[in-house]
C-alpha cells in the first residue's frame, strides 16, 4: 500500500481498534507525512502557503497535484480539528499564526503603545478560538436517571395530618348513590376497614 492509497479515515479507523505502538508501517509512514507537512506549516519563512507546501510534496515525495493538495488538507484536518478543514480548524490555524505574530512582535515592544497593540493581538486570537464564546450549556445527570417514587397509604408517612377513620367512615355511609358493597369496598381501600387483597367475587362491587 503506498501513500496515496491511504487516507485519514484509514488512521482514525485504526486509532479505533488498535494501539499506535502497533501500527502498521503504512500508517506510520502516513502520519509521518502529515507531521512533516505540519512542520512545513509552521515555517513561515520557507513554506508561506499551501501552494508551496503542494509543490515540495510533488518534487521531493513525488506525489500528484491531487495527493499532495489532499494531504496537505488531511494534515490540517488531523492536526487542528475532526472535519475535514472545518471552520473550526481554520480558526486554530490562524490563532496559531497569531500566536507566533504576537510571539514577535512581544520581542520588539518599545513603549506602551507597543505593548497595547500585543494585547488586541491576544485578544483578537482568543476571539479566533471562541475563549470569550460561553460554554454549551449541558443537561444534569439527573434528568437521565429514572425518578424515585415512593408509594404509600399512610399519611402520616407523607408527612400530612393523621385521618380520623371513623369519622372518615361515617362519611362513606352518608353517600347514599353508593350499595352497601360499595361502601366496604372503600372503606377498605381507605383503611377504615381492614383490606382484602383478593375478596371473592360476592363481595367484589366491580364484578357484580
Amino acid at each position: 500500500m503506498t501513500i496515496e492509497d491511504i487516507e485519514l479515515s484509514d488512521v482514525y479507523e485504526f486509532m479505533e481498534r488498535g494501539k499506535l505502538s502497533q501500527a502498521p508501517e503504512y500508517i506510520v509512514v502516513y502520519l509521518e507525512l502529515l507531521d512533516k507537512i505540519r512542520g512545513m506549516h509552521l515555517r513561515i519563512d520557507q513554506f508561506g502557503s499551501k501552494d508551496a507546501i503542494v509543490k515540495h510534496l510533488i518534487l521531493v515525495d513525488k506525489l500528484s497535484r491531487y495527493h499532495a493538495s489532499k494531504v496537505y488538507d488531511e494534515a490540517m484536518e488531523y492536526f487542528y480539528c475532526d472535519n475535514r478543514i472545518s471552520k473550526q480548524a481554520w480558526r486554530n490555524i490562524y490563532a496559531d499564526k497569531m500566536d507566533k505574530m504576537i510571539h514577535f512582535a512581544m520581542q520588539v515592544v518599545k513603549d506602551a503603545t507597543d505593548a497595547q497593540k500585543v494585547v488586541r493581538m491576544q485578544k483578537d486570537a482568543a476571539e479566533l478560538r471562541g475563549v470569550n464564546e460561553p460554554d454549551k450549556d449541558t443537561l444534569p445527570d439527573e434528568l437521565f436517571r429514572a425518578p424515585f417514587v415512593v408509594y404509600a397509604a399512610d399519611a402520616e408517612f407523607l408527612g400530612l395530618p393523621k385521618v380520623d377513620r371513623n369519622k372518615l367512615g361515617a362519611m362513606i355511609d352518608l353517600l347514599p348513590e353508593l350499595s352497601e358493597k360499595e361502601k366496604i369496598q372503600i372503606k377498605r381501600e381507605a383503611q377504615v376497614l381492614p383490606l382484602k387483597l383478593f375478596p371473592d367475587e360476592q363481595e367484589d362491587p366491580r364484578k357484580s
